[in-house]
This record gives C-alpha cells, structure tokens and sequence, in this order.
C-alpha cells in the first residue's frame, strides 16, 4: 500500500503545475502552461459550415463580358483576437489557416479592422485536388503556388508588397525548377534557365 501510495504521489503532484483557461463563449480554447513554458498563441480548427461561428453571405459577382455568378462567402461571427485559425470547407479540405488580428500596423498606419493579415488560402479543383496556395504577409500578397494533379509544384508566383505587380515567376517541370522569369515591366521578363 506504501509503494502505491508513493507511485499515486509521483504521477499526481507534478500535474498540479499545469492550468488551463477557457476563453470565449461559443466554443473551448484552451491553452496549457507548463511552468515556465507558455504557449502565446492559441490554435482554433473551425468548418465554415457551423453556424455558431460563420455567417453564410451570398453574393452575385458581375464581371465586364461574362454572366452574373452566385458565390458563397462566409464570415465570421465573433472572431477572437490573436488565435490562429484552421478553416476547413465541407469537405474537410483547408480552406485558410492564419492567425486574426483587430489592429494591424503597416508602415505606421494602423488598422482597425480585423482580419487575417499574415494567412495562407487554399484552393482547389472541382476533383478535390489542391489548386493553389495564396501566402500572404503584412496584409499584403507575397507568393501564391500551383499545383498540378499529381499534386506537384508547377509554378510559384512572387508579388511586389506595395504595388502588388509580379516580381518573378519560377516554372516547375515534375517538381524540379525549369525557370525562372524576372519581371522589369508588366509584360518585360528575362529567362533564366535552371542548371
């Protein structure tokens, strides 16, 4: 009984160092201390179809030359600052993954509204395959990649931050770079060939 008694003990006492908070009203996000261990940034994985945290808006986008289209967009509700998101679709597919901020300072201007400023979107093909992946920093676009069937990188695309034009774009031939095309005006590029 001693033995069981110091065995309980060891196992038992060390646990009491570990806390937990529960922040939010809808949903449990928890993070965990360890001592002198903290975690800084909470981890929330969402679907976009749960009500209680998006809101479903359905929006008709007319182009110049093409017909009206019906898209789905779906906002969130309530977000909570600073917690790092995971948004699958229906289909369990990542959709976005970032981390939310209220405020957002660039440059010395702030601002207000939140959103996901440092984030990476997903896309994909009608199949279920992944389309592209959208990285965006400092609320700006930085490289979006694409992908072909066998899931392989075939090109990746560089964005300037502040005009948004492209900088260079590097082609891919079964996952193995091809080329790489540096931009000195909107259609001006010179070609340089991977070794």
């Amino acid at each position: 009984m001693y033995y069981l008694t110091l065995l309980c003990w060891l196992f038992i006492v060390p646990l009491d160092d570990v806390t937990s908070k529960e922040c939010g009203d809808r949903g449990e996000i928890s993070t965990m201390e360890y001592g002198n261990i903290r975690t800084e940034t909470d981890t929330l994985r969402v679907s976009q179809h749960d009500t209680t945290i998006f809101r479903r808006v359905e929006r008709i986008i007319a182009r110049p030359c093409s017909k009206p289209e019906l898209v789905e967009n779906y906002e969130l509700i309530a977000p909570k600052d600073g917690v790092y998101y995971l948004i699958n679709n229906d289909k369990q597919q990542l959709v976005l993954e970032g981390k939310f901020s209220a405020s957002f300072t660039y440059e010395g201007v702030t601002y207000k509204e939140g959103n996901f400023y440092n984030s990476k979107r997903y896309t994909y093909k009608k199949n279920g395959d992944l389309k592209a992946i959208y990285i965006q920093e400092e609320g700006r676009n930085k490289t979006a990649e694409f992908y072909d069937s066998k899931k392989q990188l075939t090109s990746r695309r560089y964005f300037n931050k502040k005009s948004g034009d492209t900088e260079k774009i590097e082609l891919y031939k079964k996952g193995r770079l091809k080329e790489t095309r540096v931009y000195s005006g909107f259609n001006t590029y010179k070609t340089i060939k991977a070794d």
